[in-house]
């Protein structure tokens, strides 16, 4: 498992050849950029697991066992999304196409220019900084969700769907005003203090997927 620190967005180096890593990595700490390197994409995969911090990658897209590609792709199966960029001294079109549409960051060709490349990563730990920020508000919200009862996440549905206290009320078959009671009780939970406020913070598209306890009873 790799250690992970919320505030450090970490580069990590994947690529067979360890002269190459560590060139990259010696560049990269020459700007105070932190950086670990693996030999395999298997490894990588393995010590990806458990990680939730901020981080990118830089991937040589040919490597032995599992080739770039082959690695973005069971990346995205996993979960991980973190940002990619392709290093490789056998560049062509089709590969590099077929990564940027998988979405890679960016597709570099051996040899490179050192400043287009650290160029390359820092655009690349910025994306990586505000996929985990907004991966830690989620996880936030999803939490304050947790707490709500089934009917006041019931009720949560139809707030972010826009509709009033009667036409919710006429939805779960209640009465308006146990709607309202309900209403309050899920502003006074996720700490909010109305409904407009409640759609910026959620989304609207944020409990579509999220399960209702099925033990706890609808009022």
């Amino acid at each position: 498992m790799i250690g992970d620190d919320a505030m450090t967005v970490q580069v990590f180096l994947v690529d067979d050849e360890t002269d190459v890593t560590d060139a990259l990595a010696w560049l990269l700490d020459s700007v105070k950029i932190r950086s670990r390197a693996f030999a395999s994409a298997s490894a990588f995969m393995k010590a990806l697991r458990g990680f939730d911090g901020a981080a990118c990658a830089v991937v040589d897209l040919r490597m032995p066992e599992m080739s770039g590609l082959e690695l973005q792709g069971r990346m995205a199966e996993a979960g991980y999304d973190l940002p990619l960029i392709f290093l490789t001294a056998h560049g062509d079109v089709p590969a590099a196409v077929n990564a940027m549409q998988a979405g890679a960051t960016d597709f570099i060709q051996k040899p490179f220019n050192p400043d287009k490349f650290l160029a390359s990563v820092q655009r690349a730990m910025r994306l990586a900084g505000e996929r985990h920020a907004r991966r830690v508000v989620d996880l936030k919200i999803r939490r304050l969700i947790e707490q709500l009862s089934a009917r006041e996440q019931d009720v949560l549905r139809g707030l972010l769907d826009g509709r009033t206290s009667k036409e919710i009320a006429a939805a779960l078959d209640i009465s308006p005003k146990t709607v309202d009671v309900h209403r309050a009780n899920v502003m006074k939970k996720m700490s909010v203090a109305s409904s407009a406020e409640l759609v910026r913070q959620i989304g609207p598209n944020a409990v579509r997927g999220f399960r209702t306890p099925r033990n706890d009873a609808r009022p």
